[in-house]
């Protein structure tokens, strides 16, 4: 797939995930105790052929370049690459005007000495397993002017929350597209990936910085949906749309279950990240640890259930996790009960003893804080 250039997009601006995202892009939030949300898409990309990708970064991007240029996703070096885009000083200091199109346009010329037949755009807050090889395949098939990857969902009314729901109609044609206000249980949700010619791409960015500083990429596909052939394709299993805490909580609680998770990850079609030389975790004397998914490097001495542990995290006896998420480098001192939190990296937990959100409401413990 040489000729397809993979282009990952930011976050756009509804996505909040309170406390996490004031340290970090989402994309390079810990998932699953070892990963990072943007691992799964990346991931997607060289696991379909797709050697070279530009990855663009919004804000804060120290985290995200540590991890992708310390990360090997097994890309073809002689002929593919990762190329990091990130230029705060050329993006407005108003996050109303840092939107997808001036990122793309502020680096065309990148895209241009590729110069790829077709791009792939794919988010990078969204996990989910999808071959782009055969989503190509489909497009060009079609002879579709754009292709868009959607999922039918039961829960819109809580998920997915001001993403974009599809109109298809029975030609798999998109015909109408409205923002998610939670209005309808069901609906056809964009996943936000598309696939085009880059000719198509080039037009579209430029029509869109034409018509308004403030226009996404959607913005401008919506706006020609009556004049392009945009065509839609059904992408099943499980999608996770990281825009919200409650989102973030939720991906960790579905996924830390191994026959949830084999379901995208496996020997076929690994997902690839940075590696880490901690040594396996310690379980002491006492210590219990049931349905839950435990990273290296750990030091356990307490009780963890249902919950997600991160790397190096230092848990004392005394201590009872349930329905947690921890991210690494954490410690929990003793007797500390932790029910439906999330505690973020370089934490302490040592004074306050018991904590308790809901699978509804989790409470968030920011980074590096003590309590």
């Amino acid at each position: 797939m040489s000729k397809v250039l993979g282009l990952l997009n930011f976050e756009p601006s509804y996505v909040h995930v309170k406390g996490i995202e004031d340290f970090r892009p989402i994309s390079a939030a810990s998932i699953l105790g070892r990963y990072r949300v943007i691992d799964f898409m990346l991931s997607n990309f060289t696991n379909s052929g797709i050697d070279s990708i530009k990855v663009y970064i919004k804000n804060r991007p120290r985290s995200t370049v540590e991890h992708i240029t310390r990360t090997s996703y097994n890309i073809n070096s002689k002929r593919g690459r990762i190329h990091l885009l990130h230029g705060e000083d050329v993006f407005s200091n108003n996050d109303l005007f840092n939107v997808d199109i001036l990122a793309f346009k502020t680096y065309m010329e990148f895209i241009d000495v590729e110069n790829p037949a077709y791009v792939v755009i794919a988010p990078s807050h969204f996990i989910f397993k999808q071959d782009f090889s055969e989503l190509l395949e489909h497009h060009i098939a079609s002879k579709n002017d754009i292709t868009i990857l959607y999922q039918s969902v039961n829960d819109a009314n809580t998920s997915y929350l001001m993403g974009d729901l599809l109109e298809i109609d029975d030609k798999k044609r998109v015909v109408g597209a409205s923002k998610n206000h939670g209005k309808y249980k069901s609906g056809d949700v964009s996943l936000e990936t598309y696939v085009m010619s880059t000719l198509t791409f080039k037009e579209l960015v430029e029509e869109a910085s034409m018509t308004s500083s403030l226009y996404s990429l959607a913005d401008i596909i919506w706006d020609n949906i009556r004049v392009m052939k945009i065509g839609a394709y059904r992408h099943h299993g499980y999608c996770g749309c990281i825009s919200t805490l409650n989102a973030y909580y939720n991906a960790n609680m579905y996924l830390k279950k191994e026959k949830n998770l084999t379901k995208l990850i496996n020997d076929d079609w690994p997902i690839y990240t940075m590696t880490n030389d901690s040594c396996p975790t310690l379980y002491k004397p006492g210590a219990e640890v049931r349905g839950s998914l435990v990273a290296n490097g750990c030091q356990i001495e307490g009780t963890v259930i249902d919950s997600v542990i991160g790397r190096n995290v230092v848990i004392r006896e005394g201590v009872v996790i349930k329905d947690s998420v921890i991210l690494p480098d954490t410690l929990i001192d003793k007797n500390v009960k932790l029910e439906c939190a999330v505690v973020d990296r370089l934490s302490i937990v040592t004074h306050i003893k018991d904590i308790k959100g809901t699978k509804d409401d989790p409470i968030y413990v920011k980074r590096g804080d003590r309590i």
